[in-house]
C-alpha cells in the first residue's frame, strides 16, 4: 500500500511591510503571515519557506518567499510564491531658519545667501536624506522694504517630502544720507523777493542708494534777509 496523494496549502497572501523610525523592519511569518491550512490525506507537518532577496532599490525592497509543504511519504505540493515588498514611507524633518531682516550696505547692495540669512542645519530621516534646498520668491514693490518670501524643501532618498516651511527675509536700508551744503549769493529782484531751490544749496548729497527729495528750512527772502542767513538742507 502506497500513499501517492500530495498534501495542500495556501501561501500567505502578498504583503507590503513598512521600514520604522530606524530604518529596520521586520518581515518574519508574525508580521508577513504563516500558512495555517496544511492538510493531508495522511500526515503532514507545517509548510516551510525560503526567501530571495532583491534589494536593488532600497527604497522598494522585493523579498519573494517561496513557500513548500511535503508529506509524511516524501508527496511534495506545488510550491507557492507570495511577494513581500518592503517600502519607507517615513517623511523626513527639518527646521528652517527664522525669518531676518537684513540691510542694504554702501553701495545699496545685500546678502541675501545662506550664509547671511541661516540655513537648514538639522536635516533627519529614518533611512537616509540629503540637504533642504530652497527656492525664493520677491516682491521689490518697495525697495525700501523689500521681501524675500524663502520656501523651504526637503525629500529623502526615497521621495517622501517634508511639509515645506517658509522663512521670511527683509531687506531694508538703514543707511542715512549725507547733505554736503554750499554758500550761494542771491539778488532779489525788482519786487524785493528771491526765492531758491535745494538744489542751489545741494554740493554733491549723496546716499547710499539713492536720495527721493531734498527740502529746505527757508525758500524765500525779501528786503529783511539783506546779508548772510543761515539755510538747512535735509
Amino acid at each position: 500500500v502506497q500513499d501517492t496523494t500530495p498534501p495542500t496549502f495556501t501561501a500567505p497572501v502578498d504583503i507590503t511591510i513598512y521600514r520604522d523610525g530606524s530604518c529596520a523592519f521586520d518581515s518574519p511569518t508574525a508580521t508577513t503571515g504563516d500558512v495555517t491550512d496544511e492538510a493531508d490525506n495522511c500526515n503532514v507537518g507545517e509548510a516551510t519557506y525560503s526567501d530571495a532577496w532583491d534589494d536593488t532599490d532600497p527604497c522598494n525592497v522585493i523579498i519573494t518567499r517561496t513557500w513548500s509543504l511535503v508529506d509524511d511519504c516524501g508527496n511534495a505540493a506545488a510550491d507557492q510564491d507570495q511577494i513581500i515588498t518592503i517600502r519607507d514611507t517615513t517623511p523626513p524633518t527639518f527646521t528652517a531658519p527664522v525669518d531676518i531682516t537684513i540691510y542694504r550696505n554702501g553701495s545699496c547692495a545685500f546678502d541675501s545667501t545662506t550664509t547671511a540669512t541661516g540655513d537648514v542645519t538639522d536635516e533627519d530621516d529614518n533611512c537616509n536624506v540629503g540637504e533642504a534646498t530652497y527656492s525664493d520668491a520677491w516682491d521689490d514693490t518697495d525697495p525700501c522694504n523689500v521681501i524675500i518670501t524663502r520656501t523651504w524643501s526637503l525629500v529623502d532618498d526615497c521621495g517622501n517630502a517634508a511639509a515645506d516651511q517658509v522663512q521670511t527675509i527683509t531687506v531694508q536700508d538703514n543707511i542715512g544720507p549725507t547733505a554736503i551744503c554750499q554758500d550761494i549769493t542771491v539778488q532779489l529782484d525788482a519786487t524785493g523777493n528771491v526765492t531758491i531751490t535745494a538744489l542751489d544749496v545741494d554740493n554733491g548729497s549723496s546716499d547710499n542708494c539713492a536720495i527721493d527729495t531734498m527740502w529746505l528750512d527757508v525758500y524765500d527772502f525779501t528786503c529783511a534777509d539783506i546779508g548772510p542767513n543761515a539755510v538747512n538742507l535735509t
